[in-house]
């Protein structure tokens, strides 16, 4: 992330700095000391020591803090116990005034944020001339002693603090051998070493706006905490007292990726209807706010209007006259108020494909933004704008057509102080083909973007992790996320630099868990809208670079492993997304791209495709398949398994495997620190490539149903079951290495969401392999085999609707978990009715 296009470079600051170094000679002698190399900006470390192993950098023994009065108190005690972690004793922090005077040359000196001794290597001019959360890292001496001083400028929007600071001080602490990749699990480096040669970064984000929105409508790592609950339920005030520090971890995580803001989704159902509302509620809200602030990170909350889905908050509860409904939502925003939110999200709808009257949901959306401008200090409020299909908003003309706009695009006809969201699903960039939710492509959100740019406020919202059946709940290895995330902002940086376009104000990741390797994707997405890396030469390019930054923690490994994970990113590319076989395209892309055939396939995702068909068809929410029931049918419609989808699923078999046995043979000479982040990448591979087996296997047995020997077709269902069986140890394994409590996210459990059970229980179970296999033995005809969801729960929140579905899925069905309504009281076994005895 080198400066000069953001106007931190171009030589005239070193001008500046030069001339203010020299005026400021008495306050370099204070700081760091009057020797030969005191005040030199550019100043080196001590030479290695020649007792230093393999010619490293000397270990350091000493570690002396300098902190600016504008950090808080929270972060300098995280900072300082970081520091200590790595020394292995305890570090000093002191003042300029009682800096020791003299520190040997492995005493290591940290200043962090505007203090007599920054100065000396920042001078103010310099300091002063940064644009908004642009940073300063620079080493000197103190006498024998390395300094390291980061300083930057205060976020432009919402300060808390000097964020560009905070920036800085964490960019220092990778410098010295940290990572903040897995939001919960920082690398601490030991032995602590001095830097190796002289360190010089300075630094500036591409867009003002960087966030991350973590999907709590999922039952997620950190879902409960940021409802209020503990691990217990509402109640159990110890237990969100003891998850806080997993919200510090995330917040250290967001400062050193680049981020500046956080929301999340809240909650509402019956069973918790009175927490819900409650002062206990908004009190514990408050404090992840507050702890959010002490970092510099803005908190914002996704509480929609009328969107009933999965358990939403809603604002407006009763529907009645217009004037009792605008007075429930600005009385729950003035609730919502009491936790000092920064920002607000809101949502169109009633759920992701129904709405209201158009006129009545632009009349809610116009309050929301006018009452938090007016009454609560110029808040402002985001509507997302989502990619769902087939609904028009009648009396509201399309800008460009003049026929009924788009029904997600009805916020181009609101009150420009409302802010916009044009939203993308799962890992399809703005150029890809995109056969989900009704689409060929996204290419309309990237028009929708670029014509509200200069209107309103406008963030960009992709995903980095879809979850319901498609990637992290199989599970996917899918870098593909990241590198598509880093494409979109790359396109749109160009769509900015061309004359006279508008710059959007930046973006919002949508993250649904991190285990297996989804930390990478928020990481490499989250630094993009840093710095997409414009001036790379291409795309692959710009991947690799933003990798090599990002993983340095990998030492000598580092480019290996960067040019592994380019290399899966361009195979999922090919086969996933593209549906290439030897390099050539499928003359359409529907029903022939791997992704639809490797991610999961649930109920309501069969539901649905049966549904496509119905006077008012119900939208596929992924891509479409050949399905293993539907090859029973010699009468199929879709495309020929031999001809067309065979060779697809042979060339994910081949190059996966071959993707896998590569991880395998880097593990090995990945330094012991980076070792578990990388074993969890390497374990996620090794399932993708056990998952293109399964599903080769079974479909080569169905496909043999008319014309194949039985035991060609045994064979076939062998290898599918045996990478089933191989999966279930590496899952089993990877469970015990989950960064909080497995029971949390892998157990079937009551939890706030509409879900039974946490977003990695489908992979201890492995329950999509088990469903494909029970499809591709037993044929089941009906599309609620093994149901595992309360729909009306999901679409429309807990009530009687929900009770009578649950009543009524009992009823019906001649097994509890095979009800189209209700979800089971407990959890399916595996193998399912003696599955492994047949055929």
């Amino acid at each position: 992330m080198e400066l000069g296009s953001n106007g931190l470079g171009r030589g005239c600051a070193w001008n500046v700095a030069a001339g203010l170094l020299l005026s400021l000679g008495a306050l370099a002698c204070f700081a760091v000391g009057c020797g030969s190399d005191a005040g030199d900006s550019g100043g080196k470390p001590p030479p290695a020591d020649s007792g230093a192993p393999n010619g490293q950098a000397p270990e350091a023994t000493g570690v002396f803090i300098v902190f600016a009065d504008d950090i808080h108190p929270k972060v300098r005690a995280r900072y300082t116990e970081l520091l200590g972690d790595a020394l292995g004793k305890p570090v000093e922090t002191v003042t300029a005034a009682t800096l020791p005077e003299s520190l040997d040359a492995t005493s290591l000196v940290v200043t962090i944020g505007d203090t007599p001794v920054t100065r000396a290597l920042v001078p103010p001019g310099e300091r002063d001339a940064l644009a908004p959360e642009a940073f300063v890292v620079r080493s000197g001496k103190r006498g024998a002693a390395t300094v390291l001083a980061a300083d930057g400028a205060p976020a432009k929007s919402h300060p808390h603090g000097n964020l560009g600071a905070l920036h800085g001080a964490y960019a220092l602490l990778e410098e010295l051998g940290f990572a903040f990749l897995h939001p919960l699990a920082p690398v601490v480096p030991k032995p602590l070493r001095l830097p190796a040669s002289a360190i010089e970064r300075k630094e500036a984000p591409r867009w003002d706006t960087r966030e991350i929105h973590l999907h709590t409508q999922h039952p997620l790592e950190l879902t409960e905490l940021l409802q209020g609950f503990g691990d217990a339920g509402p109640a159990d005030a110890k237990g969100f007292e003891k998850m806080l520090p997993e919200w510090d971890r995330f917040l250290e995580w967001s400062v050193a990726n680049g981020q500046n803001g956080v929301e999340w989704f809240l909650l509402w159902a019956k069973s918790f209807e009175d927490f819900a509302d409650s002062d206990v509620r908004i009190g514990r809200l408050a404090e992840l706010v507050d702890r959010a602030h002490a970092f510099g990170i803005s908190a914002g909350i996704d509480a929609p209007i009328a969107f009933a889905q999965q358990h939403s908050y809603r604002l407006l509860r009763e529907q009645g006259d217009l004037a009792s409904e605008l007075a429930q939502i600005r009385a729950r925003l003035d609730w919502l108020a009491k936790a000092g939110w920064d920002f607000y999200g809101i949502e169109s709808g009633t759920s992701e494909f129904t709405a209201p009257k158009a006129d009545r949901m632009l009349a809610w959306m116009n309050e929301v933004a006018k009452h938090l401008d007016e009454k609560h200090g110029g808040k402002r409020a985001f509507i997302k704008v989502h990619c769902s299909t087939g609904q028009v908003a009648e009396g509201f003309a399309d800008p460009k057509t003049g026929q009924p706009i788009n029904f997600n695009f009805l916020p181009h006809h609101a009150d420009e102080r409302l802010g916009v969201l044009p939203h993308t699903v799962q890992h399809y960039s703005l150029t890809d083909p995109a056969p989900t939710y009704g689409n060929t492509d996204f290419g309309y959100i990237r028009d929708f973007l670029r014509q509200e740019v200069g209107r309103r406020p406008v963030v960009y919202y992709p995903e980095t992790a879809y979850w319901v059946s498609f990637d992290v709940d199989v599970p996917l290895f899918l870098p593909l996320y990241a590198d598509r995330r880093l494409n979109d902002l790359r396109l749109l940086a160009k769509d900015e630099d061309a004359p006279g376009a508008g710059k959007m104000d930046g973006q919002l990741v949508f993250s649904s868990g991190w285990e297996w390797g989804y930390w990478l994707n928020d990481v490499i997405a989250a630094r993009a809208a840093w710095d997409p890396g414009p001036t790379s030469a291409s795309q692959i390019d710009a991947l690799k670079g933003s990798l090599e930054k990002a993983l340095r923690v990998f030492g000598p490994a580092t480019k290996d492993v960067v040019s592994w994970i380019a290399d899966v990113v361009q195979s999922e590319q090919e086969l996933l997304i593209e549906g290439k076989v030897s390099g050539k395209a499928p003359k359409s892309i529907a029903m022939r791209n791997g992704q639809a055939y490797l991610q999961g396939w649930e109920t309501w995702d069969d539901v649905s495709k049966l549904g496509t068909g119905f006077s008012v068809p119900l939208k596929m929410t992924q891509p479409d398949k050949l399905g293993l029931v539907d090859m029973r049918n010699p009468l199929h419609g879709g495309p020929g398994y031999s001809a067309e989808i065979e060779p697809l699923l042979a060339e994910m078999v081949s190059r996966f495997e071959l993707l896998s046995a590569r991880a395998e043979e880097l593990r090995p000479v990945v330094p012991a620190e980076a070792r578990d982040l990388f074993d969890d990448l390497a374990d996620a591979m090794k399932m993708t490539a056990l998952r293109a087996k399964q599903v080769h296997g079974l479909y080569d047995y169905v496909d043999g149903y008319f014309d194949t020997p039985m035991p060609k077709r045994l064979e076939r269902l062998s290898a599918a079951r045996k990478a089933l069986d191989d999966a279930a140890v590496i899952a089993l394994a990877r469970e015990k290495r989950y960064r909080v409590p497995a029971e949390r996210i892998a157990g079937w459990r009551d939890n706030p969401t509409a879900y039974e059970f946490g977003y990695l229980w489908s992979v201890r179970s492995l329950y999509y392999w088990w469903r494909d296999e029970g499809k591709a033995v037993d044929a089941p005809v009906f599309p609620c085999y093994l149901n595992v969801i309360n729909p009306v729960d999901v679409a429309f929140g807990e009530g009687l609707g929900t009770d009578a579905a649950r009543w009524m899925g009992e009823f019906l069905s001649n097994d509890q978990r095979r009800g189209c309504l209700a979800e089971p009281s407990a959890p399916p076994l595996f193998p399912q009715d003696g599955l492994r005895s047949r055929p």
